[in-house]
């Protein structure tokens, strides 16, 4: 918990440069979506800067989208240092690099929008994140609500620990208020070996009016 707290501040305030520079980075990218050295914390850790789920799953308007298909093949693997923590990733390799000047700024816009969406990913699971072990002790779990954290750690200290929660928090005047949180890291519960996790610190709330 101790970690969490002061890795927590300072991811958020890294956050905040990334989004700022998140459009000057992305011009580093090679074809395949690689950024390299130290920019690479800036890309999202289990994929390119050109993934296919922005352009198949029309993440932007249509006009923005670029034939992802003609220029991308997508598979999945590791590298060495992946592999080391127990994850895998998402690579595209760029099969026709032929673009024309619009499909370049339609890239460049796509590339943009999902290290936005995405940001700081990099280093939220690599300088932020941790590297927990495989015992778990679910505290609550009540479909709306999720605490776990490491059975053999201390976990006031440095262990890897998880609050998940979308449960109403109170309602007034026929509107209810809900608490939309991911704090903690982000755990792969059902990983058998040690898989790294990046940090989490969303904390929003959500309103709804009854009876919607």
């Amino acid at each position: 918990m101790i970690r969490w707290l002061i890795m927590a501040p300072l991811s958020l305030i890294v956050s905040l440069i990334c989004y700022i520079t998140n459009p000057i980075v992305v011009l580093f990218c090679n074809d395949d979506g690689e950024l390299p050295g130290i920019l690479a914390l800036w890309q999202t850790w289990d994929n390119s800067c050109n993934p296919s789920d922005v352009t198949e799953n029309k993440q932007l308007p249509s006009f923005l989208l670029y034939d992802w298909n003609r220029h991308y093949i997508e598979y999945k693997d590791t590298t060495p240092d992946l592999a080391m923590c127990g994850r895998e990733r998402w690579f595209t390799r760029c099969i026709d690099n032929d673009f024309t000047l619009w499909e370049s700024i339609q890239r460049y816009i796509c590339r943009t929008y999902w290290l936005t969406r995405n940001c700081a990913y990099g280093w939220c699971f690599w300088i932020f994140g941790i590297l927990p072990g495989v015992n778990w002790e679910i505290v609550k779990n009540d479909g709306l609500t999720k605490y776990i954290h490491e059975a053999l750690i201390g976990w006031w200290i440095d262990s890897a620990w998880c609050y998940k929660s979308q449960a109403p928090m109170f309602s007034l005047w026929g509107w209810t208020v809900y608490q939309e949180c991911f704090l903690g890291y982000k755990i792969k519960e059902e990983a058998h070996v040690d898989t790294r996790a990046m940090i989490a610190t969303r904390a929003t709330i959500r309103i709804e009016k009854d009876g919607d």
